[in-house]
């Protein structure tokens, strides 16, 4: 006789618990993006975050990497904490690619091993992390000799030798042409499959959520609230051209425009 199914939930890797966040605008008003604002991210997936701008994506990005602290009703927790500053655990990356103009391709990327205690960097991950994201070839050249992909990947590549447990990005590929942006998703695609590492993305573009993204949050309204939670691993929203794709990309256009 067989046993009861067990099913397994999956790991909480954030816990954003009544987030309140405010800013002085300059002028001698206060505004909150978020307030009393709460939901789980879940461990091992990515999860994109839509909306329209001002919305409080980017502030709630920062928020979950430490950058940002919030009031002391509430906060974010990491691994059951509440997050008081950045950890090595969590990297960021920003639109800008803020790459070392004076350090070529691999010692930019080996950069980010100066973060890593020197017992946990082994001699082979520069090199194993180059041949990763393509810049074997190109790890002499220096920023202003690479192309738009090739200095977003090197950004990526410096974040991910230090080994951290969850990568945040706040529109990396925005800057980008399509064809150019296609190729960095399938790549950030490729790296998920490889480490199954928890990634949060800002992104302003449907598309690049439904592709990349296993979870799509669609924040609205100020101060800011969820108001489209959707599941986005059914083959059919990776396919741009499939009904399913086409019924949720209206309803988000619907939401955020």
């Amino acid at each position: 006789m067989n046993g009861p199914v067990v099913i397994t939930q999956p790991k909480t890797a954030f816990q954003v618990d009544r987030l309140t966040i405010k800013y002085d605008d300059g002028q001698g008003a206060v505004y909150a993006p978020l307030e009393d604002f709460s939901i789980k991210i879940r461990e091992g997936e990515v999860t994109c975050l839509l909306g329209p701008s001002g919305c409080g994506k980017t502030t709630l990005l920062k928020a979950l990497g430490g950058f940002v602290i919030g009031e002391s009703t509430g906060g974010v927790l990491f691994d059951g904490q509440f997050q008081q500053g950045p950890t090595p655990e969590i990297v960021m990356i920003f639109q800008e690619n803020n790459l070392f103009p004076w350090l070529n391709v691999r010692s930019n990327v080996a950069f980010g091993l100066k973060f890593m205690p020197r017992e946990k960097v082994r001699p082979e991950a520069l090199d194993e992390m180059l041949e990763a994201v393509g810049l074997q070839e190109a790890a002499k050249r220096y920023p202003h000799q690479l192309s738009g992909g090739m200095r977003q990947r090197t950004v990526i590549a410096r974040a991910l030798i230090t080994d951290p447990r969850v990568l945040l990005l706040d529109e990396p590929f925005s800057a980008l042409d399509v064809s150019l942006r296609r190729r960095m998703q399938q790549l950030l695609h490729d790296l998920w499959e490889k480490t199954g590492m928890t990634m949060v993305m800002v992104t302003h573009s449907i598309e690049e959520a439904l592709y990349v993204g296993h979870r799509v949050l669609v924040l609205g309204g100020r101060p800011a609230g969820v108001v489209i939670d959707a599941d986005t691993r059914d083959p059919a929203l990776k396919d741009r051209y499939s009904d399913a794709y086409l019924q949720l990309q209206r309803r988000i256009e619907s939401v955020i425009y």
